[in-house]
């Protein structure tokens, strides 16, 4: 037999040697798949030379075909002629070690000793079909086709609101499947499971599985699933449309009845709701970047320090900041609808969530949970689960091997998926698991994962490297257009020729390093793969690709009218190329021009200006952010200032808003000194309680003001003059102040300054009603809902600016407390919390959760009242508030004493009027001072005024 051409002279890619009485299935669905893939394919009915010598044809066939495929059957082995064209095509390798003999089983038979010592393909088992095809395209070398396994029709009773996009190669996990069986099975087992796993251990595809193949309607009639991955999928939207579902007509409007009724049926009847993707419900993962974030622990001081080439900031919660904050529900609701399940007695629904995080709602404790919730952790894969894996990957190896291989990773997902893609694309031995032998397995775990990702990143050619490193550079997931208008890939050429970008992209997804969402087709890298990629470019490429991709988003269309976060995205994307290709004072003028406004207004985005913020002090905050303008850096530390304020890290901004007033100060720039001085007093020294040098801030801001004629600011300085006056129980002064405001914005047409004056006086009224003057309450009502609607008024005619709500729900539901109608308080306090969480803004939260306290003790909701209670506290603690750790020190007291409990009720008291002192003298939290003080004499302890 005459030598084999050259592996690229081949004329087919595959020559099928089977028995003419297996024609039905050879003839039919395998050739038809291998055609399917594009492979050339050699078969003798079709492709024999009509006349010549068929064992002439035969060697033809095999010569000329990369790989001979053997279709084992009881009836090949008994046939004569496949006799001859086994011992023919062994003749010149006779232990195959050039692998291009490919045995395929098709049947159960006898193996002859020339075929047994070779690993064959496996149709013959049924529950293996899907993986002998993987491994039969892999072994051709195709990238494995996806072959969907036959799906049952799912009941058409279900509630599928959101149906996921099911893989078609879902792996194992049996002893997990079993575990949910076991838990929806049970009578006494918790109401909530909470599967809780880092980002891509495969949560929604084991619960989908598991709802849709092991779940029988006819036991659960009612079963609805729930992807908050959805943009519009809202836990408001959820409460809705469930409960429409479960009970076949409208809800009612009241958020909160809707909830009390979704309790009872749970409680009631066996419905079963499937709640994936929870952790977007939760304050870490409900920003703007919830779908690109990492997988952070929520403690600061447990996350490791990002290297200094990072594409992506790591996010800090900051010391002002309860570490685990992260975990709160952004919709109190929520916090209920979980509180409720894992507490009601009898439950006979069952609720399975799956998240990144613990919401901490279920919490006794960080350690513990409810007693009616269990929590299970997805970590990495089984052994018999990663062997699955590389079986379904089509890797060839026996159990053993794989097992081997994989235990040597740890079973780690993101490694095994890299792994696979390494073994299927080595050259020696292509999809078979001896190609691992080639990985250095010394070192500890983390070596060899790390070992692992790099091999993988060495194999690339050099054009995919250009392009994996150029998606490390977007901050986010990508789509092909994109890459195609930033990058040179169509031109690119590689080792093995041209190598267009979709090819390039097809390889980086075999090899497991790049993700692709099918439903909005973009791509996307694994936190761990996108740092790796993003480390590798030197530093004058990397610069070169930000500069490439800032002047692409530089010619994006802006939005007519910014509506949601996603408008912004890509004015975002061009901000974060300017600043990693080193342009930072056009960074920062993008950022006045086109961010700020939207974000800190109008959207409440605090953490994104945080993180867009900080990325203009390369060198850390302590020294001054990296722009050539003076004037610049005196106004980017006053607006760093300003949003660490409203995130509750006011120690963050005192230093950062005196160095901006230094600035100004020495440049004599009048105006915008007296903007820094007042943002100092009223967003950071009056709520730590430093009053006395907040007041002489904001008197200075009017002298300045007068002296430059800038009415406007005046009126501002005028505004939160009369709040500190407000707090310091001097009414007619603080009236004063608001009135001689709210003249000159009604003079000026200013809606949104007069709706925070309206708002200013709802806090008075209010403050005054604990002080026992009458009537108080009425006149806060109507004041707080005067703030509301001005606030609706500057969105129609502007734009919504968030903490206007936030704060105008807070005070028109501690409004409807005080007048007795307790159910639009609650809806009202709803509104404000969720709101505020959702904009992160820890500055007025404290406030509103101690007045949903209130609102729970008056309802007889002593439980869920101190544990509000407690809340507030945590945070007051944290963010050094003192005003209101003064209220929430003053509740607990009182609530103490109804309980008996006199001694914590005077520790209470005591840390409530040392917080009111404040300054001491006249500069004190009057009302708070004051109500310390009576309850520490009817307590029996002698108080001084």
């Amino acid at each position: 037999m005459p030598d084999s051409p050259a592996p690229e002279s081949y004329a087919y890619d595959v020559f099928i040697s089977y028995s003419t009485q297996d024609k039905d299935w050879v003839r039919g669905e395998l050739l038809r798949r291998l055609e399917d893939a594009k492979l050339r394919v050699c078969i003798d009915y079709r492709d024999f030379e009509r006349g010549a010598p068929t064992l002439e044809e035969i060697e033809r066939a095999a010569n000329t075909s990369r790989k001979t495929l053997l279709v084992l059957t009881p009836n090949y082995l008994e046939s004569d002629w496949t006799l001859f064209e086994r011992y023919l095509l062994q003749t010149k390798d006779p232990v195959n070690r050039k692998r291009r003999l490919l045995p395929l089983l098709k049947e159960p038979c006898e193996l002859p000793t020339s075929i047994d010592f070779l690993t064959y393909i496996d149709f013959a088992t049924p529950d293996d079909i899907i993986f002998a095809w993987t491994q039969l395209f892999t072994a051709l070398g195709k990238s494995p086709q996806p072959i969907a396994a036959d799906q049952s029709p799912t009941p058409s009773g279900w509630l599928l609101a959101h149906p996921y996009g099911m893989p078609p190669n879902f792996t194992g996990r049996q002893a997990e499947l079993g575990l949910l069986d076991e838990w929806l099975a049970g009578e006494s087992t918790p109401a909530l499971l909470v599967l809780r796993a880092l980002g891509g251990f495969g949560k929604s595809a084991l619960t989908w599985c598991w709802l849709t193949e092991r779940v029988a309607a006819g036991q659960w009639p009612q079963v609805v699933w729930w992807s908050f991955y959805e943009t519009s999928a809202s836990f408001d939207a959820f409460l809705y449309e469930t409960l429409g579902y479960l009970t076949g007509r409208e809800p009612g409007p009241s958020k909160r009845e809707q909830l009390n009724e979704l309790l009872r049926l749970v409680q009631e009847r066996r419905v079963l709701l499937v709640l994936d993707g929870f952790e977007r419900e939760l304050r870490a993962y409900s920003g703007m970047g919830a779908a690109y974030q990492g997988d952070e622990p929520a403690d600061p001081t447990l996350r490791e320090e990002p290297s200094s080439t990072s594409p992506l900031p790591v996010l800090g919660e900051g010391p002002g900041v309860r570490a685990d904050s992260g975990r709160d529900c952004v919709n109190p609701l929520a916090e209920d609808f979980l509180r409720g399940v894992a507490s009601l007695p009898g439950v006979r629904g069952r609720v399975l969530m799956s998240t990144r995080l613990r919401p901490r709602a279920v919490e006794i404790s960080s350690r513990e949970v409810l007693q009616g919730c269990r929590e299970v952790e997805l970590t990495q894969l089984q052994p018999e689960d990663a062997v699955a894996f590389f079986w379904k990957q089509g890797i060839r190896g026996t159990r053993a091997e794989i097992a081997q291989i994989c235990g040597a990773y740890g079973y780690h997902p993101l490694s095994l998926r890299l792994l696979a893609g390494f073994i299927l694309d080595d050259f020696e031995y292509p999809g078979d698991v001896k190609a691992a032998a080639s990985l250095d397995l010394t070192g500890d775990l983390v070596q060899r994962r790390n070992h692992v990702l790099a091999r993988s990143y060495e194999n690339l050619s050099e054009a995919a490297r250009q392009l994996l490193g150029r998606i490390a550079c977007f901050r986010g997931p990508v789509q092909i257009v994109v890459l195609a208008q930033v990058g040179q890939f169509g031109d690119a050429v590689g080792a093995h020729g041209r190598a267009p970008l979709q090819k390039l992209l097809r390889d980086l997804v075999t090899r497991g390093l790049l993700q692709f969402d099918g439903p909005t087709r973009r791509f996307d890298l694994h936190p761990i793969v996108r740092r790796y990629a993003y480390d590798r470019m030197a530093r004058p490429e990397r610069t070169a690709a930000h500069a490439q991709l800032r002047d692409y988003f530089e010619a994006v269309p802006q939005p007519e009218r910014v509506g949601t976060m996603a408008d912004l995205e890509p004015v975002i994307e061009l901000y974060h190329h300017m600043v990693r290709a080193g342009q930072y004072d056009e960074a920062q003028r993008l950022f006045q021009e086109r961010l700020d406004q939207p974000t800190y207004y109008q959207l409440g985005a605090y953490q994104l200006q945080i993180e867009l913020l900080r990325a203009l002090f390369p060198d850390g905050e302590n020294c001054l952010p990296k722009l050539s303008n003076e004037g610049s850096c005196s106004r980017t530390l006053n607006d760093l200032a300003c949003v660490y304020s409203f995130s509750g890290q006011p120690e963050r901004a005192v230093p950062l808003f005196e160095q901006a007033t230094e600035i100004y100060e020495r440049r004599e720039d009048k105006g915008n000194w007296a903007i820094a001085l007042g943002n100092l007093a009223h967003m950071a020294q009056l709520p730590i309680g430093a009053l006395q040098a907040a007041e002489a801030n904001l008197r200075r801001r009017i002298a300045l003001c007068q002296e430059i004629e800038d009415e406007f600011r005046e009126a501002i300085a005028h505004q939160e003059l009369g709040r500190l006056l407000t707090y310091r129980g001097n009414w007619a002064e603080s009236a004063t102040e608001l009135d001689q405001a709210l003249a000159i914005f009604e003079q000026q047409s200013y809606v949104q300054g007069q709706g925070i004056i309206w708002a200013y006086r709802a806090l008075a009224a209010l403050l005054k009603e604990r002080a026992g003057e009458a009537s108080a309450a009425a006149t806060a009502l109507a004041a707080a809902q005067r703030a509301l609607d001005l606030a609706d008024e500057t969105a129609r005619t502007q734009f919504p600016y968030e903490r206007d709500y936030v704060r105008s729900h807070w005070l028109l539901g501690a409004a409807h407390r005080f007048n007795g109608d307790r159910a639009q308080s609650d809806t009202h306090l709803s509104e404000a919390l969720t709101r505020c969480r959702t904009i992160n803004a820890i500055y007025d939260e404290a406030d509103i959760l101690l007045d949903l306290a209130r609102l729970r003790a008056a309802q007889g909701q002593g439980d869920a009242a101190l544990r509000l209670a407690q809340e507030a506290l945590l945070i007051t603690e944290r963010t050094g508030y003192s005003l209101q750790g003064a209220d929430v020190r003053l509740f607990l007291g009182q609530q103490a004493l109804q309980q008996g409990d006199r001694a914590a009720a005077l520790g209470h008291a005591r840390q409530a009027r040392e917080l009111a002192s404040c300054d001491g003298g006249e500069y004190v939290y009057r009302v708070a001072f004051d109500e310390a003080g009576a309850l520490l004499r009817e307590l029996g302890e002698r108080v001084g005024e």
